[in-house]
This record gives C-alpha cells, sequence and structure tokens, in this order.
C-alpha cells in the first residue's frame, strides 16, 4: 500500500466510526451524509481487504484488524493535529479553547480552585472539563484526542507519553478535636485500634495505606469506604474515627491534624500529556501555567 494513493480524511471517519460504533452518528460528527460515511468505509474496506467493522445488534463492531491498528492510526492523526497547531499564534486573552484533564478528587480539589482564578485573569474563555477516567484507560483516551492532561502518580509506563513532576504531599491522619482517646498526638497502639475510614473509587481492593501496613506485618481496622475524599472529614467530625488523607486536603479541615506513627511514603504528583503536543502553543502554555501554579503553591510544613 502506498501512502500517496490513500485519502487521508478516510482515517478521519475510521477512528469516528469506530468509537461511535454507528454510521449515523458518525455523519453527524463529522458533518457529512451517512451515504458519505458509508462509502468512506467501502474505500477503506478496499484498502485494506478487510471488513473492518461489522454490523452485530445494530452496532459496528471493529475486526480484529480494525482492533490492531486504531491506536496507531489515532496517534497519526494527533500527531498531524498537532504538528498544524504548532506554529499557531495563540493569545491566552482571547482563546476560547477547551482543555479536558484526568484528575481525582484529590488533585481536582487541589488544583481546580487556583486554576481557575489564574484563567478568570489571564484566559477568561479558556474552558475546562474533568473525568475521572482509570489509569488503564488513559493512554487511549490521549491517543484518540479525547484528552490534554492527566494528573496521576509516576505508575503510567507508555513511550507516546510524557510527564515532569509537580510536587510531593505527605499523608497525615485527621481525628475530632473531642476525639476520647487521641489528644495532639498518635501512637501506633492508637492508630491500629482505631476504626478508620479509607478512601476508594473502587469497590474492592487494598490501598497506599494498607499496602504499607501489611509489609509491616500490621493491619487497620477499615470501618467505612467512601468514593471521594470531601465526603470523609464531615464524617470524621462527628465520629470517633480515623482518617488518613493527604495533608493538601488536611488544611483546609477543622480536625485535629496528627503525624502518622509510621513511615509512609509519600505521594507525588506528575503531570501527563501527548508526546505528539510537546511544541503546541496552547498545550504549552496550559502546561507552564500548571507548573507554575504548582511551584508558587508548594506544600511547606504547616506553622
Amino acid at each position: 500500500m502506498q501512502l500517496s494513493k490513500v485519502d487521508l480524511n478516510l482515517f478521519v471517519v475510521f477512528d469516528v466510526i469506530y468509537r461511535e460504533r454507528n454510521l449515523t452518528k458518525a455523519s453527524e460528527i463529522l458533518h457529512i451524509t451517512q451515504p458519505a460515511v458509508s462509502n468512506a468505509l467501502a474505500r477503506l474496506r478496499q484498502t485494506f481487504d478487510d471488513r473492518l467493522f461489522v454490523r452485530q445488534q445494530g452496532q459496528m463492531i471493529p475486526t480484529p484488524l480494525a482492533e490492531n491498528i486504531i491506536e496507531r492510526v489515532r496517534f497519526a492523526l494527533a500527531n498531524l493535529e498537532g504538528s498544524l497547531n504548532e506554529h499557531d499564534d495563540f493569545e491566552p486573552l482571547n482563546s476560547t479553547r477547551r482543555f479536558s484533564f484526568a484528575m481525582n478528587d484529590t488533585s481536582e480539589s487541589y488544583l481546580l480552585p487556583l486554576l481557575m482564578t489564574r484563567l478568570e485573569q489571564e484566559a477568561p474563555h479558556i474552558n475546562i472539563e474533568s473525568y475521572a477516567i482509570p489509569r488503564d484507560e488513559l493512554s487511549r483516551e490521549f491517543s484518540a484526542g479525547q484528552l490534554d492532561f492527566a494528573l496521576d502518580v509516576p505508575l503510567l509506563n507508555e513511550p507516546l507519553l510524557t510527564h515532569q513532576p509537580l510536587t510531593q504531599d505527605r499523608f497525615v491522619c485527621l481525628a475530632r478535636k473531642e476525639h476520647p482517646d487521641i489528644k495532639g498526638s498518635l501512637t501506633m497502639t492508637q492508630y491500629l485500634a482505631a476504626s478508620h475510614i479509607h478512601i476508594s473509587s473502587r469497590r474492592r481492593g487494598q490501598g497506599y495505606i494498607d499496602m504499607t501496613l501489611n509489609r509491616m506485618g500490621q493491619q487497620r481496622k477499615i470501618k467505612l469506604r467512601v468514593q471521594h475524599s470531601r465526603a470523609a472529614p464531615p464524617i470524621v467530625r462527628q465520629t470517633d474515627l480515623l482518617l488518613t488523607i493527604p495533608e493538601t486536603l488536611a488544611r483546609d479541615t477543622d480536625l485535629q491534624i496528627l503525624e502518622l506513627p509510621f513511615d509512609l511514603p509519600k505521594l507525588d504528583w506528575h503531570l501527563y500529556w501527548a508526546s505528539n503536543y510537546e511544541n503546541d502553543n496552547a498545550h504549552r502554555w496550559m502546561r507552564e501555567l500548571i507548573f507554575d501554579i504548582f511551584a508558587k503553591n508548594a506544600l511547606r510544613p504547616k506553622p
């Protein structure tokens, strides 16, 4: 197959059909007629000598070949788009660009108030979207051009992504001020004897804290499991439950902030983005803004 003989617009159609699994929806998104989408698919099938999509129960299901090439097609399209935008003029004050982020509620709670404050001053027309995306789906979202940035711990090993460290956050333990047994300090005996709140978006499985305790041969008692870190402090305020949480979020509470009685590695926050957007002017501006926010609001020991 010679690339010079292939209409590159066909790959845009291929990507949308793959995502939507429906020719009518694809035509609406592409702003072309459904016959035009069908014609594009027919040409793709001829080019690859494969059906690419098979209709099953009202959906266009990808063939093994389509599954095999989708990531490379998406990366190539994103790379081409990044090249086209690389030298575009970008004026933050007038830009209406929309940036999408993958963040959990901890990073949302920390970054978004600071970011939106800066945007109101420097780029009032830029829009931000934030989603909770499972870590194993991040690479796919970046490849599909559906995601600009992700804030995560440095666990992603994907050569098509670039990342830089933002900050470190240590963990502390929260208890209500009227707690009958804990006053200003916390021993390991008290920590293990108390009941705890565990924060996780997963239905089951251990977290960072419990894996560390297990390596020490210890286990805490989890009485409550919640999805969001912001939901937990009000519960601590009205009960004797303890909450181990990043210090970033602990500082906004009216609870006892206690040093942990064991060593727990700090939480590293990294910013991820698709490598092909390295030189996109708008993308670079947003990255630099985020780095500046973290640099000016670096976590320091509380007085």
